[in-house]
C-alpha cells in the first residue's frame, strides 16, 4: 500500500502532524494506524468530516471494520462534535472531550487511545480557529503521560504554506510524503514520575521549538512547593540553541529546583551561551562521574 510506511513508527506518547496532499497514501496510511492500535489493544478513534467516506477506504485495505466497531475497539465523529461544537472551536470544550475520551478508555480496559484527526476544518475562517495552534502545543503534556497517541492530519492542499508551518510547530514530530515518521529526527517527550520531570528524546529545534516551550513551561507551574524536577536529555542527539534558551528560561523560573542529567558536551556549551547554571551544574556532574 502506497504511504503505509508513512507512521508506522508512532508509540503512544506521540504527538505527530501529518501533512496529507495524496488521497491513495491517505487512506494507505489510516488503514495502518488503525490496525496496528487494534493488534495493540487501543481505542482508535477518527475524527473528521466524513467519517463513512473514512471506515469504507480502510475497509477496502483489510481492516476487520465491523468487528472492530461492534467492541468499541474503533469509533468514529464528526468534527462538528469534537473541535466545531456550536459552529465555533472552543479550546476547553475540546480538552474536555479528550479527557472524557481517555478516562473512558481507561475504565474500559484499553492499553492506549489513539486519536486521529483530519484537520481540514482549521483551514476555514471559523470563529476560534486562531486559538488552535495553542490548543495543540499545550496538548503535548497531555500526550507526554504516555497514554495518548495523536495524528493530526493536515492537507496541504487546504493551507498556506505560513499557517501550515505555524500548526506543524505545535507539534513534536511530523511526517508527510517522502517523510516518514522517524522517532531519531523527531523529539518525544515523556513525563517521568520516579524522579519527577521529563525524558527527552530525538531532536529539539526549531521545528518543535513551541511544543517543547508549553511541555516545560507546564512541568515548573507543575512543580510541588517544596519539590524538584529532573529532566533526562540522555536521549537527545540534537538540541539548538533556541532548545536550550528554553530549559535555561525554565530553570530561572524554577529558582534551583530544575536539574537536567546527561547533557552532551554540546549541549552544555549553547546553556553557558545563556548563562545558566544548568551548564556548570552539568560539567561538575561530568566531573564527577568520570572521577
Amino acid at each position: 500500500m502506497a504511504g503505509a510506511a508513512l507512521l508506522d513508527r508512532v508509540t503512544r506518547g506521540d504527538h505527530v502532524c501529518w501533512i496529507v496532499d495524496d488521497e491513495t497514501a491517505r487512506l494507505d496510511t489510516l488503514a495502518g494506524v488503525v490496525l496496528a492500535g487494534l493488534r495493540e489493544c487501543d481505542r482508535v478513534i477518527y475524527s473528521g468530516a466524513d467519517p463513512d467516506g473514512m471506515i469504507s477506504g480502510i475497509e477496502r485495505r483489510g481492516v476487520p471494520v465491523a468487528e472492530a466497531v461492534a467492541s468499541g475497539s474503533l469509533r468514529t465523529s464528526t468534527v462538528e462534535s469534537t473541535f466545531l461544537v456550536a459552529g465555533a472551536f472552543d479550546p476547553a470544550a475540546a480538552f474536555a472531550c479528550l479527557q472524557q475520551e481517555q478516562e473512558e478508555a481507561r475504565r474500559d480496559g484499553f492499553a492506549g487511545l489513539r486519536l486521529i484527526a483530519d484537520m481540514s476544518w482549521a483551514s476555514r475562517p471559523l470563529p476560534g480557529a486562531e486559538h488552535l495552534p495553542r490548543y495543540e502545543a499545550e496538548l503535548n503534556s497531555f500526550f507526554a503521560e504516555g497514554y495518548l497517541l495523536g495524528v493530526c492530519a493536515y492537507d496541504r492542499r487546504l493551507f498556506d504554506p505560513l499557517s501550515l508551518r505555524r500548526h506543524a510547530g505545535a507539534h513534536p514530530g511530523a511526517a508527510g510524503t517522502g517523510m516518514p515518521f522517524d522517532p531519531g529526527s523527531t523529539l518525544r517527550i515523556r513525563r517521568t514520575r520516579r524522579p519527577y520531570g521529563l525524558r527527552l528524546e530525538g531532536e529539539a529545534d526549531m521545528f518543535n521549538r513551541q511544543a517543547l516551550s508549553t511541555v516545560v513551561a507546564r512541568l515548573v507551574d507543575e512543580l510541588p512547593a517544596d519539590g524538584h524536577a529532573v529532566v533526562d536529555v540522555s536521549g537527545l542527539r540534537f538540541a539548538d540553541t533556541a532548545a536550550a534558551g528554553i530549559l535555561a528560561q525554565a530553570a530561572d523560573r524554577a529558582e534551583g529546583r530544575l536539574r537536567l542529567v546527561g547533557s552532551s558536551p554540546a549541549l552544555i556549551r549553547l546553556l553557558d551561551f545563556h548563562g545558566s547554571r544548568l551548564g556548570q551544574d552539568q560539567k561538575s556532574d561530568v566531573a564527577r562521574n568520570s572521577a
